[in-house]
């Protein structure tokens, strides 16, 4: 008998068999899409962890002056930096604070061509850049050696930043 057609039970045979791969691989499907919202949310932190680094790296990498100071006043501590070597802003040698508003724990960069004097003149504000860099700060710190610096920054529920960088 010289056949040329698939019989009835062959199709459904077949049928069946790409139905029960199409669920294995819909299921597959499905946790890879899980996965991949997963590291990109891990990616997310992890890149704006790098880039705080970097910026404190290239900001307290060897200012004209650098100064930190406990203001006395209760709703912000402060870090002050003459002529830092990076500019967010294209600012040639910025004065750049680092700063802590209190209400929030937010960690705030401000960035200015002119000295930084806090609280800002109405007249100044409009040369000053800010960039808030995260909120539910726990801890900076900033620890000095004769040759090097280090920076610690400790944000709620993340493991802490820490940068050593040369005086």
């Amino acid at each position: 008998m010289n056949r040329r057609a698939f019989t009835l039970v062959e199709l459904l045979v077949s049928i069946a068999l790409f139905g029960l791969i199409a669920v294995f691989l819909f299921g597959t499907i499905g946790g890879l899409r899980k996965q991949q919202t997963f590291y990109k949310e891990k990616e997310k932190i992890v890149s704006q962890k790098n880039r705080v680094l970097s910026l404190m790296r290239s900001d307290f990498d060897r200012p004209q002056t650098l100064t930190v100071s406990d203001t006395g006043r209760k709703d912000f501590a402060l870090t002050s930096i003459n002529g830092s070597n990076h500019s967010l802003y294209g600012i040639d040698r910025p004065n750049v604070v680092w700063l802590i508003l209190k209400a929030d724990n937010t960690l705030v960069r401000l960035e200015s061509a002119t000295p930084i004097a806090l609280p800002i003149r109405p007249e100044a504000l409009y040369l000053t850049h800010s960039d808030v860099i995260g909120v539910h700060c726990e801890l900076f710190r900033l620890y000095d050696s004769p040759k090097n610096r280090l920076i610690y920054l400790k944000f709620e529920n993340e493991s802490p930043l820490v940068v050593e960088v040369a005086k």
